[in-house]
């Protein structure tokens, strides 16, 4: 049975559509995203308004209601720069109403697919800005196991079972990484005869 196609970045994947992504506005737009994990309609619908420090305000079209998500520090300092250079009039008055990222999400989508072409990024990842959600999701779940469940359900809007059916399945190298992580079976129990003659009473039969 063939494996099925990686549907997120690797760790060297993001690394490297971020460096080669020189354009602030594309840069900004990828960092957001995953930073965010929001889906595209979601990312080209913020309005300044909507920011507050790393807090971003997100309008669930789905739910029809906002919810809060958080940003990383690291990605606050760069949107931070991108609004005093793009958005803010020189007697110190930011443009509340404008939007964030003023294109569609079609454009969201070509941005992507440039910035993954650019970086040479696999084309077993789908060239979409989906793709940049479920590296969000991924990352979280790899560093946060179920606690991170809640946490993405904030970010993203989506339920536990969305999360664990179209995200949470790992692919067959990262279940080998946590095959070699989390062992039942002690490496000591296989190498280590001490355990044998300890039942036996001492003595090695």
């Amino acid at each position: 049975m063939s494996e099925p196609v990686r549907k997120y970045l690797t760790t060297d994947e993001v690394e490297r559509v971020l460096v080669c992504t020189t354009d602030p506005t594309d840069k900004l737009l990828i960092q957001m995203g995953l930073s965010l994990g929001c889906r595209v309609s979601e990312i080209v619908n913020i309005k300044l308004i909507n920011i507050d420090g790393r807090v971003i305000q997100i309008y669930d079209e789905k739910k029809d209601e906002p919810r809060q998500c958080v940003i990383d520090s690291d990605t606050q300092a760069v949107l931070d720069v991108y609004l005093k250079e793009h958005y803010v009039h020189r007697r110190g008055v930011r443009k509340d109403m404008a939007l964030l990222f003023d294109f569609s999400e079609k454009t969201a989508n070509r941005k992507i697919k440039a910035a993954f072409a650019r970086a040479k990024v696999s084309k077993d990842v789908p060239w979409r800005w989906h793709s940049v959600r479920h590296t969000y999701v991924r990352r979280v779940l790899d560093q946060m196991q179920d606690r991170g469940i809640q946490f993405i359900c904030e970010q993203t809007g989506d339920t536990p079972q969305t999360i664990l059916t179209y995200y949470g399945v790992p692919s067959i190298d990262d279940r080998l990484k946590v095959a070699d992580e989390f062992k039942i079976i002690s490496s000591n129990v296989l190498h280590d005869s001490s355990i044998k003659k300890n039942m036996n009473g001492g003595s090695e039969q």
